[in-house]
């Protein structure tokens, strides 16, 4: 597999960031179709149970970030948190740096955690979130994740979306829901793909109708989880948008190339 070489625009690396189950493979295999490369093949199909576009290095250095994080919080470590987590980090950085020259287009879970370490490598991140309401999300992730309650995935959900939001607003980006995908009437998130990525709209839309085999979630399911859902309407509020990066980003990675 080749390596990017350097150019312009050669340090934007676009980040999928989702908590599963919300379409991700498809929205995935969508941007591939269109030319987004994210150095792994792209499949004619998939199991909608099982994800789909994830690289090898990506999800090895996103699974040490979040071993660090969870003992930043106090919920997972060795005889020593301080040594495991500055060896966590350590691999974490080393699969990262490889994973970034494999491809622009990253997906994975807990890809919120590793944003900010793709920027402090020099790379110019952005930010796709691809959601769902959480309701929807919970009977395929419970099925999918027996070790883990209800309400530890609602944690996640907010976890995940809270500084993706936060994410996106920093470093620019844009928003793409489950449901949206799923009906061939809407376009607003190929708009908002293609003017992020610069990628075509209409292969997008193309791509999407062919690959195109779920249904879409009725629009009247009532919140289990109040601090979820306030994140679930702040990003259907983001539909057809694309935010571009910060003054703070712009004006570091101005400073950084001159």
């Amino acid at each position: 597999m080749s390596e990017i070489s350097p150019g312009p625009d050669s340090l934007v690396r676009y980040f999928v960031l989702t908590v599963g189950r919300s379409g991700s493979s498809l929205l995935a295999a969508t941007l591939a179709d269109a030319g987004a490369d994210f150095g792994v093949e792209v499949p004619r199909g998939w199991d909608p149970r099982t994800g789909q576009m994830e690289g090898r290095e990506i999800k090895i250095a996103a699974h040490h970030y979040r071993r660090a994080y969870d003992i930043s919080i106090g919920r997972k470590y060795a005889f020593s948190p301080a040594l495991e987590a500055k060896f966590r980090i350590h691999r974490a950085r080393r699969h990262l740096k490889r994973a970034l020259t494999q491809g622009r287009f990253l997906k994975i879970g807990d890809l919120d955690l590793v944003v900010q370490p793709s920027f402090k490598l020099g790379y110019s991140p952005r930010v796709i979130l691809n959601y769902r309401q959480l309701e929807m999300n919970l009977p395929s992730l419970l099925v999918g994740r027996t070790n883990v309650g209800p309400d530890q995935l609602a944690e996640e959900y907010v976890r995940i979306y809270r500084q993706g939001l936060s994410l996106l607003k920093t470093f620019g980006g844009c928003a793409v829901a489950y449901n949206e995908l799923q009906d061939r009437e809407r376009s607003g998130w190929a708009h908002a793909l293609a003017s992020l990525t610069h990628l075509d709209e209409e292969k997008l839309i193309e791509s999407r109708n062919v690959r195109l085999k779920g249904a879409i979630d009725p629009d009247n399911v009532r919140p289990i989880y109040p601090h979820a859902y306030a994140l679930y309407e702040q990003m259907r509020a983001l539909e057809g948008s694309a935010i571009p990066p910060s003054r703070q980003v712009l004006r570091t990675l101005n400073n950084e190339a001159n």
